[in-house]
Order: structure tokens, then sequence, then C-alpha cells
């Protein structure tokens, strides 16, 4: 699909498809184009004399096939996280061209930033190019920012079910049907979600800032239509930030990752005990079994009537004894 914005004394207007005539006596100022065929990239192509990357080319992870000069126009390929809301988040490769007076973009996925920005357009009467590229990576950083405060919601959620009063509660109060492990299990996976998610997150920003500071740099096209080093200085500075942050949120993972293992380890560790315990208590009774089972035929109290009973006797006693010096040294 294709969208043409253009720039007339009535104010801004919009066409979407070849199908639909542009105004003649409008300035064209951004395409916008989303999963092109054939037809739209060589529309594209011959109105603004460059030739448009393909898919695999916008896939491409030097820095030398993602931000570069050809044909007077400056190609700027950045990744960034998509569909967050859904099951499957995915990365997305958006290309922005800036020749002349016009804005190429092209994307393969739709994202909710361009929507965003495009209803808000069509509400201006007057922009250019360079105000349609700086308000569009303000969006996508606002965006990129909301995504960041989400994983940090989450965090402190996972953090909460943790470490909080709650769960000391569950341990005081345990059943036979206990659900702390479970819920660790749980708190564990959804850690190793959002980790893998602000990963990617990280990877983005930084991509999205290399493709600010070659935009903004002046001398990275000679024939660049102006600098754009001052205006996108506010967002970089953003995007600066919201890496800090991701750095921080990655941090606060890992930290919570080894807590996570050490309280599934200290429930582990609380199985083994009950086990050992269970073991200790039954080796003394079972020895004395294994005395008084022995065949010899000369067995003391083996022919009294009372034998029996004594074997019971310290069997029980035997076991009981180190339950009770368990008790007083706090074992159990």
């Amino acid at each position: 699909m294709i969208r043409i914005y253009t720039q007339s004394e009535q104010g801004i207007t919009r066409t979407v498809g070849l199908d639909e005539p542009v105004n003649r006596g409008a300035a064209i100022f951004w395409i916008d184009l989303l999963t092109p065929d054939a037809q739209e990239l060589e529309f594209a192509e011959k109105l603004c004399g460059v030739e448009m990357p393909t898919k695999d080319e916008m896939r491409e992870i030097e820095a030398t096939s993602r931000l570069y000069c050809e044909d007077g126009a400056r190609f700027m390929t950045t990744t960034l996280l998509s569909r967050v809301e859904t099951d499957e988040p995915t990365i997305a490769e958006i290309t922005f061209i800036l020749k002349a007076e016009i804005l190429i973009t092209i994307r393969h996925t739709d994202s909710y930033s361009f929507r965003v920005f495009s209803h808000a357009l069509l509400r201006m009467q007057e922009t250019n190019r360079d105000l349609v590229f700086i308000g569009l990576l303000e969006t996508l950083v606002d965006r990129q920012a909301d995504v960041l405060e989400r994983f940090g919601t989450v965090l402190d959620a996972l953090s909460k079910k943790v470490f909080g009063t709650h769960h000391a509660t569950r341990r005081n109060a345990k059943r036979d049907d206990d659900p702390d492990t479970d819920d660790l299990r749980d708190a564990l996976e959804e850690l190793g979600r959002v980790g893998d998610l602000i990963t990617r997150q990280r990877d983005a920003l930084v991509n999205l800032l290399r493709m600010i500071t070659f935009a903004g740099n002046e001398e990275s096209c000679m024939s660049a239509h102006e600098s754009l080093y001052v205006p996108l200085r506010p967002v970089s500075r953003d995007v600066n930030s919201l890496a800090e942050y991701a750095s921080f949120l990655s941090n606060k993972i890992n930290f919570m990752l080894d807590a996570v293992l050490g309280l599934i380890n200290i429930e582990q560790n609380d199985i083994v005990k009950v086990f050992t315990i269970t073991s200790i208590v039954f080796l003394p009774p079972t020895l004395v079994a294994s005395i008084f089972g022995m065949n010899y035929k000369y067995m003391p109290f083996l022919d009294t009537v009372w034998g029996f009973w004594l074997s019971l006797v310290l069997m029980v006693s035997s076991a009981v004894l180190p339950l009770v010096i368990f008790r007083l040294k706090r074992y159990i």
C-alpha cells in the first residue's frame, strides 16, 4: 500500500493507492510505503529518482548497508520492536529516505506510531519533509518509551510476587498443595520472556540512535537538504535516556533471575531436608529390627514373652529420639 501526502494552499491531503489521483498543484513531501508491491515501488522510484531497497536489503545488519548515501539521497534503516501487546512480538525494519523535499518511508509491518502520527498530520495546515521526519522519530521514541514503561510495570509486579510479604505469608501457612514452587516457576518464565523483549528493545534503541546520528550529520551526504543536527538533538537525548533505562531494566532482570533461582533452590533444599530427616528417623528402628531379625540359634529375649514388645519399644524410642533432637535444634 502506498500513501502519498501532499501540501497545498488548502492544507495537507493524503491519497491512498495509485488509483486515487494526486493533486497536481500540490507538493509531495511524504511517501509512505507499507508492504509495497512492484508497481508501487516502481512509481516511487520514478518519482524520486532513487532505487528503493528490497526487504532482504533492509534486514542487512552491516552499518554500511543500513546507513548510506546514493543518488543524492540519504538511506537510513532502523529496527523497532513491534506487536508488543501480542503473544508474538517481532522486530520490524523501517527505512527512511531523504531526497530533495520528499521523505520516503518503507516498512513491511504496520506500526501504531505511524497511524498515530498520520492522523495528527492530517489535522495540520502546513508542514515539510524535515518536520515530518522529526515528528515521526519523536512518535516512535514515545512509543518505545511506553513499551519500556510497560516492561517496568511488569517487572514491578513480578518483584512484588517474588519478594512481597504475601509470599512469606504463604510460606508460614503451607498446605499439602503449596503453590510456592509453581509461582516461582511462572515468575521465572515471565522474567525470561520480558528479558528477551528488553534485549530486543535495547538493540532497537541502539540502531535508532545510530540512524539519528547519521541523519544529523551534515557531512554524511554532500547533497543534503539541510543540517538536521540541531532539531534532532532532543530526540537523540531521549533515545539515550531510554537506552539507559533499558540497561537498568536488564540489570534488574538479571538480579531477579538470580533471586528466583535462589528461592527455587531453597524450596528444593527444603524438600531434600524432609527426605533426609525421614531417612535419619527411620534408620535406628531399621537397625533394631535388623538386629532382632538375625537368624542365630541363641538370641537374647528370643524365648521370652515380652521380647517382641521390647523390640517395638526400642524401635519407637529410637525413632522418637531423633525427632526430639531435631526439634530442639530447630531443624524442623
